[in-house]
């Protein structure tokens, strides 16, 4: 990621994948919205609160990603 922002690779429960795991690619920090302009429900479904970063948010792109072994991510 580029700095002050974050990605995790989750799964369906919010755990980190390991490396080569596949799951969501769900991006963080400074440059992440705060929600869609009057769209509560859909803002609800895309935004979480960060799970490793209290009162911060983080974006569900819905891509499918994983680790590489050499810190790349592949989506």
């Amino acid at each position: 990621p580029i700095g002050n922002s974050t990605a995790y690779i989750m799964d369906e429960q919010q755990r980190l994948q390991p490396i080569g795991a596949p799951g969501e690619l769900c991006v963080g920090g400074i440059g992440v919205a705060r929600g869609y302009v009057n769209l509560p429900e859909l803002t609800e479904k895309q935004f979480l609160e960060d799970p490793f970063r209290p009162g911060e948010r983080i974006y569900r792109t819905g891509d499918l990603a994983r680790w590489l072994p050499d810190g790349n991510i592949e989506y």
